[in-house]
Formats: structure tokens, C-alpha cells, sequence
């Protein structure tokens, strides 16, 4: 070897051992995804960066999963990766909880998990062409600081194929881990009042709601009216403890508002408080279908908001929403041990999808409303956003009017759903004219304002949008329907209102995140597989024979003088 390949070799080798050196210097990952998958948000990067102590992430997916639950798994992992990367102390392990357990301690472990809100899931895999049934945990657990919480890692999506489920969980992976490491890592800066004195929807109604809440901010019940009765408590008392409050949730009110209550949130609202109203103008339950004659009257209910609602640029209209794009009712068929629900299409039951350009309604399910009425937006100052809104086919009836469900026995003629799109919710911000404002107070205020600071009005045309189903005296989440088992998106629509409203835009665009996931095409890759097959087995082979040809052929080029 002459002096020219030594000295290459030598700088080959010192080159080698300088980027070596270097590259545990300096360290950057590049993402070339087109969506920006690897690229960690700006609201996730605060998260990180404000958690000084160390975050511990255990992943339950492990061990043999079947192959969405595979692909879940990878994107988890890649996203742990960059998390880590940015808090150097985020420690995680994938887990596979009953590895190794027999079927006594399986069950235990299986028990101890859902007490932590981690739920086992039932899927089944092909082991050599066999269907076998096996048991999945798809959920983290983040720990910090003494804290836990169960994180769920695969969403719900009602009537959606495997492939649009992964999908969905897979665009709200940033969402959830963050969200988890947000509960753990903050405290509770931001207060909420549930407002408890009009005929409101119970705690068991609202518990899902206000469990989701309370993960985030301070909630405490409130209540106004029963300063009307009270010689001891006085109006301005309640106001100022109101003011303390971020947000005030009104849950379906059934009985009307005195001149005391409207005043109190007039004048909350005017030192810069936030109103989240589910109004019901409608009076209708299903349980009244449940007599004999199966049939009910519906109602205009008078809550006394009119003219503030007015004032604000808002108006409740009365009239009974129905529409074509709508959800089912379940009704039970059979008798004792032998009865079943069976689900008929309802046009009393809107399903509303808000549009992809409203961060609050982006990639959201649909929202479910029953027996909803609609609003009015009226000219105004104030910013206001229209969020979800009935289909261009609905029909608005006239109250009062007859619902029985003899109708389901009737086909549904279109002919009769040409009335304009409805809106359903809406919500107001900006700075508010008072109500009250030239009009006589119903008691003295020295504080009284005329003119709002910045506030924001949400209302909706229906109280049950709030409301969870209830079985066996427990409340299911807030959105899933027991006896059809469909899960519509009116939790995720509520969180990220009061998110918007509270200034947490952070976490709404986190969760409206997009992902464009490739997914194999099962049906093209088996007419292919004997032709790919080929490939893979054929290609190497012609290479290498390629590759030896052409060095055989150089060797003797080079060699024949």
C-alpha cells in the first residue's frame, strides 16, 4: 500500500471519528413528513418545558396485538420519542400487563387497572387463520410528582371502519398525552359555578360533564334565586361571590329567571364574566311518549330571557326542530327476559356536524340535540360564530303540536323538510350592552355598569345537549347512546367550548391536529402478492448475479494488459 492510500485511509478514518465526536455534540431530528407528524406542537413544547420534574409514561401496548393496535403502538412510540428528546427526565415503557399471569391474577390485574380508569378491551387476531379472542388495554398511565392518570390511546368512533378508528386515535395521540401531563403537571388556575336554582339538569344528568370538567378547572354548584327568599343574603352579595367565577354553566333551566337572577348575570357579565347557557325553549321528554295513546304535546317553555337575550343580540326561537340528517330512537320490543331495543330513525333528534374551519367543531363527531328549538342572530356589536346548525333539510313545526310515535310507522316524505339550515348553537364575544341599562334595577347596585369588559355568551337551542344517559344508577359518558350504542361528539363539542371560552385555544388545536395516515389497501395487495412475492424473492437474487457480472466484467477490462 503506497503513501496516497495510507494517507486517505488515515483522513477517512479521522473524518469519521470527527462527525462521530460531533454528532454527540449536536443533535437535531429533521421531519419530512408533509403533515408535520414528528414536529411537536408549540402548546405541547410548553408542557414539556414547564415540567421540571420527571414524567414516567407506562404504555399498555405490548405483548400480541392485532395489526391496528400494532400501528397505534408505532405512532405512540415515535411520539414518546420526540417527547423525550425535548424533556430529557420523560421516561417510558411498553408494557404488557398480564404477561406471564394465570387466569386468577389476570383478572386481578384486569380489576386493579380499571379502578386506575384503565378499561380492557375485547378484539380478536388471525394466529394461523384462526380467529382468537384476546384482551387489550389500549391506555398509558402518566405519573408526576406524585400524580396519576390513565390516558386512552384508542377513540371511539361511532360507525367508522378499524382503519378510521387508528386514524382518529392516531390524530389525537398528541391531544391525550399532553392533556394527561397537563392534569398531573398544573394546577387548577381557572373556576366554573354550575348553577343550581331553576329546575337545572341533576348532578347524575350532568355527571360525565362535570367530572371532564373538574379534570381541568375548579367546579362548585351555585345558586342566585334563593336570594328572593332570603332576608339574610343579599343580591349584591351573590354578585360579588359570582364575580369570583370564570365561567357560569346553566344546564336546561326549566323554571323561569326572576328580575333578580337576569340582573345578577346581566351584571356578571358586565364586569367580564362568561355565560354557557343550554337553554331548552321546547318542553318535551320522551318520558311523556310512555302512556297508552303513545303520544305527547310539545310546548313552548317561557324561561323570562328574552328581552336580555335580545339585548345581547340573541333570540330563542320556539318553534320544534326537525330534520332528515337525525339520529335514532331505541324502543323496546318483546316482553321480560326476551325484550330488545330496536332503533328507529327519529327527525326529533338533530345530529349536527359543525365545519371544518371552526377550530371548536374541527374533526369533532357529530353532536346530538332532541327536541331542540333554534336561535336568531340579531345585529350587534359583538363577534358572533355560528357553531352548529340543523341540515338544508329541516322542518320547523309550530307550537304547540302533537308527537307520537305512530309516526315511525309512517314513511318520511322530503317534500316536507325544505325549510332553511337552523342554528342550533352559537357563541358571542366582544363587549356587551347591559340589559338593564335605563331600566329600573330590582335592587340597588353603586356598582352597576352599563357596558361589559370582554365576555363571551354561549347558547344552545337545547338543555340535553349536556346530559348523559343514566343505567343502573350510574352515569355513562356524556354522548353515548346505551341502546344503540353509538357515541356521538357532544362531550368533546362541550370541552372544547368552555376551553375556548377559559383561553385554553392550546389544547382545541391540539386536539384538531390533522394526520394523513397511509394505510395498506388489503383488497389491491392480495390480487398483487404473487407478483410482489416474486419481487422480493426474485430482485436479490438478478442483483447480486447483476453486481458480479459487472465486477467480473470490470476486473478482466482492467486486468487484460
Amino acid at each position: 500500500m503506497n503513501r496516497s492510500m495510507i494517507k486517505k485511509l488515515v483522513l477517512l478514518v479521522a473524518g469519521l471519528i470527527l462527525v462521530n465526536l460531533l454528532s454527540t455534540q449536536f443533535y437535531e431530528r429533521i421531519d419530512m413528513t408533509d403533515d408535520d407528524r414528528y414536529t411537536l406542537s408549540s402548546t405541547a413544547l410548553d408542557y414539556l418545558n414547564d415540567a421540571e420534574l420527571p414524567i414516567l409514561i407506562d404504555v399498555f401496548l405490548d405483548g400480541e396485538l392485532p395489526a391496528e393496535f400494532l400501528k397505534l403502538k408505532q405512532e405512540t412510540r415515535q411520539l414518546l420519542e420526540e417527547m423525550s428528546n425535548e424533556h430529557p427526565e420523560l421516561k417510558y415503557e411498553f408494557i404488557d400487563p398480564t404477561e406471564g399471569l394465570n387466569e386468577q391474577e389476570r383478572n386481578q390485574v384486569i380489576q386493579q387497572l380499571a379502578r386506575e380508569g384503565v378499561q380492557a378491551a375485547r378484539t380478536t387476531i388471525l394466529d394461523q387463520g384462526k380467529e382468537t379472542n384476546i384482551v387489550v388495554f389500549p391506555y398509558a398511565i402518566i405519573a408526576y410528582d406524585g400524580k396519576r392518570t390513565a390516558i386512552p390511546l384508542l377513540k371511539s368512533v361511532a360507525r367508522s371502519t378499524t382503519e378510521q378508528r387508528v386514524n382518529s386515535s392516531i390524530q389525537q395521540l398528541e391531544y391525550q398525552l399532553i392533556d394527561g401531563l397537563r392534569k398531573v403537571s398544573r394546577e387548577k388556575e381557572k373556576s366554573i359555578a354550575i348553577l343550581r336554582d331553576s329546575g337545572e339538569l341533576s348532578d347524575l344528568q350532568i355527571a360525565d360533564f362535570i367530572r371532564s370538567l373538574q379534570a381541568y378547572y375548579k367546579v362548585a354548584p351555585f345558586g342566585i334565586e334563593f336570594v328572593t327568599t332570603s332576608d339574610s343574603v343579599q343580591p349584591r352579595q351573590v354578585l360579588n361571590a359570582l364575580n369570583q367565577y370564570d365561567l357560569v354553566i346553566e344546564a336546561k333551566p326549566t323554571i323561569a329567571f326572576s328580575q333578580t337572577k337576569n340582573y345578577i348575570l346581566d351584571q356578571y357579565l358586565m364586569n367580564g364574566g362568561n355565560l354557557l347557557l343550554a337553554a331548552d325553549p321546547i318542553i318535551m321528554e320522551n318520558d311523556s311518549l310512555a302512556n297508552e295513546q303513545q303520544t305527547a304535546y310539545a310546548l313552548p317553555r317561557d324561561l323570562n330571557l328574552d328581552e336580555m337575550l335580545f339585548r345581547y343580540g340573541l333570540r330563542l326561537k320556539k318553534g320544534l326542530i326537525k330534520d332528515l340528517q337525525s339520529g335514532p330512537i331505541a324502543l323496546a320490543t318483546g316482553q321480560g327476559r326476551n325484550t330488545q331495543y330496536e332503533a328507529f330513525k327519529w327527525p326529533y333528534y338533530p345530529i349536527a356536524s359543525g365545519s371544518q374551519d371552526i377550530a371548536i367543531t374541527k374533526n369533532l363527531e357529530e353532536v346530538k340535540f332532541e327536541y331542540t328549538g333554534s336561535i336568531d342572530t340579531l345585529n350587534s356589536s359583538n363577534r358572533k360564530q355560528i357553531l352548529l346548525s340543523s341540515s338544508e333539510n329541516t322542518r320547523v313545526v309550530t307550537l304547540p303540536t302533537a308527537i307520537s310515535l305512530s309516526e315511525l310507522e309512517r314513511d318520511i316524505n322530503p317534500d316536507n323538510y325544505q325549510s332553511d339550515s337552523q342554528i342550533l348553537s352559537v357563541i358571542s364575544q366582544g363587549n356587551f350592552t347591559s340589559a338593564f341599562k335605563n331600566r329600573v334595577k330590582p335592587f340597588d347596585n353603586p356598582d352597576h355598569k352599563d357596558q361589559s369588559n370582554y365576555s363571551c355568551i354561549f347558547l344552545s337551542a337545547d338543555g340535553d345537549i349536556m346530559k348523559n344517559q343514566v343505567d343502573r344508577g350510574q352515569p355513562l359518558d356524556l354522548g353515548y347512546d346505551l341502546r344503540t350504542g353509538q357515541l356521538y361528539g357532544n362531550k368533546e363539542f362541550l370541552l372544547n367550548v368552555v376551553n375556548s371560552i377559559l383561553a385554553d385555544d392550546g389544547l382545541i388545536n391540539l386536539r384538531n391536529k390533522d394526520y394523513q395516515i397511509a394505510f395498506l389497501d388489503v383488497e389491491r395487495s392480495y390480487d398483487q402478492r404473487i407478483l410482489w412475492q416474486l419481487l422480493n424473492i426474485v430482485a436479490p437474487i438478478l442483483l447480486v448475479f447483476g453486481f458480479g457480472a459487472l465486477f467480473i466484467a470490470l476486473r478482466k477490462r482492467r486486468y487484460a494488459h
